[in-house]
Formats: C-alpha cells, sequence, structure tokens
C-alpha cells in the first residue's frame, strides 16, 4: 500500500477512534431494531459495539488482530444463546452493525481523498472480517446447544434409570416428571428391549412411532416408558409390561426385566410379554422346582445313549405338536409306530403315565426347564 494510503487510512482509523462513542450509539440503534435482541442487557451490547470499533481500526492499520478478540466473539456468541436470541438474528443483527461501521469508514475515507481502490480494499477486508466473525457466533451458539442437549440427555438419562428402579417419590415424580411430558393420571407401557446390533438403533425405532418415549440406556438394553405397544424389531425383542399407572412403574420394570431374560433364554424375538411367555416365566423363576422335576424325569434319559436322548426329544416334540402322533411323526421324519414307542418307552422308563394332567405337566415343566437348565 502506498505510503500516501497507508496514512490516509491511518487519520481515518484515527477519526473512527475519536467517534467511538457515537459509533457505538448507531450500532446501538441498529440493534434495537432486531427485536430478538430485547433481553441482551444494554451494558452487554455497548461492550461487544466498542469491541467492534477497535476491530475496524485494527484493519484499517493492517495491525495484528486484537488479542483475544476470537475468544471475546465466542464467549458473545454463547451469550446470545443463553439469552435466547435465535441464530439467524445473531448473524442478521452482528451484519447490521458491521454495515454501520463500513459506511463511517466509507464516509471518513471519502473525506479524507483516501485513494478508491483502497478504500474498496479495506471495505473488502471489513467484509471478509463480519463473515469470519459471524462463523465464530454461529459456531458458539452450536456448542451451546450441543451442550445443553447433552446436560438435558443426561438429566433424562439419570431421571428414567431412578423412575424404573423406584427412586423417585410421588411429590418429585409429579414436578420433575411433568418436566419429562409425563402426566400422573395416565397409564404407560414399560419396555427393557435388547438389539444384538445396535442399542441406538432400537432407541430410534422405538421413539420413531411414540413421540412421547421416554427411552434411556441401561446395562446394554434400551429402557424407557412408552405410551403406545410398541412395533417389532427385526432380530431384537423388546419386553413389556404393563399398562401400569406411574406409582407402579416400578414394579412394571422388574416384570419386563424378568419377561425379557426368560425371552433370551427361549431364543425369543419380537414383542413379548408375560402372557406370550406363558408360565415359561415361572419355570425360570422357580429353579428348585426345576431341578427337581429334570432329575425325576430327564437326567438318567439325557446322561444316556442316543436311543435315551431321542426319547426325550420325541416327547417334546410331541407336546410342541399338541400331542398329536401324526404330526410328530412329520416333524422327525418317522414312522408313527415309532412315535407311538417312543412315548410308551419313556413312560415306562421314568414311570409317568402321560396320560395323567399332572404327570404331563410335570413333564412339560422339565423339558422346559432342561431348555434353559444349561445357562
Amino acid at each position: 500500500m502506498p505510503v500516501a494510503t497507508e496514512a490516509l487510512l491511518t487519520e481515518v482509523a484515527g477519526r473512527l477512534t475519536a467517534d467511538t462513542d457515537e459509533l457505538v450509539a448507531r450500532q446501538l440503534a441498529a440493534l434495537r431494531r432486531h427485536p430478538a435482541y430485547d433481553p441482551v442487557p444494554q451494558d452487554d451490547l455497548r461492550r461487544s459495539c466498542r469491541r467492534n470499533v477497535q476491530r475496524v481500526v485494527a484493519t484499517l492499520t493492517d495491525r495484528p488482530a486484537l488479542s483475544g478478540i476470537e475468544e471475546d466473539e465466542r464467549e458473545s456468541g454463547q451469550r446470545r444463546a443463553r439469552q435466547g436470541v435465535p441464530a439467524d438474528a445473531v448473524v442478521e443483527a452482528y451484519r447490521a452493525v458491521m454495515a454501520v461501521l463500513r459506511d463511517a469508514f466509507v464516509d471518513a475515507a471519502s473525506e479524507s481523498g483516501a485513494d478508491p481502490r483502497a478504500v474498496l480494499a479495506v471495505a473488502t477486508r471489513l467484509w471478509d472480517l463480519t463473515d469470519r466473525y459471524s462463523g465464530v457466533l454461529v459456531s458458539a451458539r452450536q456448542q451451546v446447544e450441543i451442550d445443553s442437549a447433552r446436560r438435558d440427555e443426561r438429566r433424562r438419562i439419570t431421571f428414567v434409570q431412578r423412575l424404573l428402579g423406584g427412586g423417585i417419590d410421588a411429590a418429585e415424580l409429579g414436578t420433575v416428571g411433568a418436566a419429562h411430558g409425563l402426566r400422573t393420571g395416565e397409564r404407560y407401557r414399560v419396555v427393557r428391549a435388547r438389539d444384538p446390533l445396535d442399542p441406538h438403533r432400537m432407541a430410534r425405532h422405538l421413539e420413531h412411532r411414540d413421540a412421547r418415549a421416554l427411552i434411556a440406556p441401561l446395562d446394554g438394553d434400551v429402557v424407557g416408558l412408552l405410551t403406545t405397544l410398541p412395533e417389532p424389531l427385526a432380530d431384537s425383542v423388546i419386553a413389556v409390561a404393563g399398562p401400569v399407572t406411574l406409582a407402579e412403574v416400578g414394579g412394571a420394570f422388574a416384570d419386563a426385566t424378568r419377561v425379557l431374560t426368560v425371552a433370551l433364554r427361549y431364543g425369543r424375538t419380537g414383542v413379548v410379554d408375560s402372557s406370550s411367555l406363558s408360565v415359561r416365566v415361572a419355570v425360570e423363576q422357580e429353579r428348585e422346582l426345576g431341578e427337581q422335576l429334570h432329575r425325576r424325569y430327564l437326567a438318567d434319559l439325557l446322561s444316556g445313549g442316543l436311543g435315551s436322548v431321542a426319547l426325550v426329544e420325541t416327547v417334546a416334540r410331541w407336546l410342541r405338536e399338541q400331542r398329536s402322533v401324526q404330526a410328530t411323526a412329520r416333524a422327525l421324519s418317522v414312522h408313527e409306530n415309532t412315535v407311538r414307542y417312543r412315548l410308551s418307552r419313556f413312560a415306562e422308563t421314568v414311570g409317568a403315565n402321560l396320560a395323567d394332567t399332572d404327570v404331563l405337566v410335570e413333564v412339560w415343566w422339565a423339558l422346559e426347564y432342561a431348555h434353559i437348565r444349561s445357562e
């Protein structure tokens, strides 16, 4: 830049510095045209406007940027976010105040007789400055929003886990629950779900159909409250209990946990509840009874040769086929007489009358328990 031009720009910078108070007032007037800035304290705005003048002066004199300018703008952007000023309003207002300073520079430079090309070059630098710090403001605001979302998520997770664990009293439930969209008079379904592929996929699945779902992670599972019955998710199991009131959520969660455990042991997938698993929930819980019946009807046969194991497998298939010899024979690809022989041989070996309902229930129980016993 020619020495004469540099001297003129230094002179312009001096005039802008001398007019700092007036330029601050003009910027404040421009900001008052943006209602979104009404909540921002006047002292805060005045300080930002003064820093804007200093930045422009530094640009005119080609001095290095003032120390801490970017950090100052970052803090300003964060404050605007906390003050509730929308991002688009922040950018629009920042461009408006910088336009005030640009116009002031152009007027002062023209009055001083500065080379128009130099004026244009500096004006371009001022716009570059505006673009740069507009980006800083937006970035800072986005970080505040991200941090706020993370805090909200942590609070939600903690609340859901405490609620399901029974760690929230009625008074807190009324206030904190309402903040999370829960209604004391409403009934909810409590879920505990496991997705072997990705817990986040399960969370998105549950929230997709139920906009009011309150979901959180827990020990690798996805747990929470739903207002509607969930849809199945491929290769996953969703255990459901309820619907229940908020006061009953803790007990329902314990039920859902038991149902999930049983479903996993039996290799079930889809949406399951205690009714769909029938008395298998009891088989899972009554381990001592299961061991007794296992010893009574199955232990000796299962420890024998293939022929003895075939007897057990035939009885199990016969029960699954609703005690139909024909269906059992088709399922096992054997003759019907082979099925009859194996049933008779099983009854003779273990001393069980399969025509007796009580005995039949005990044999079924022993077989179901054998399915999960190894685990």
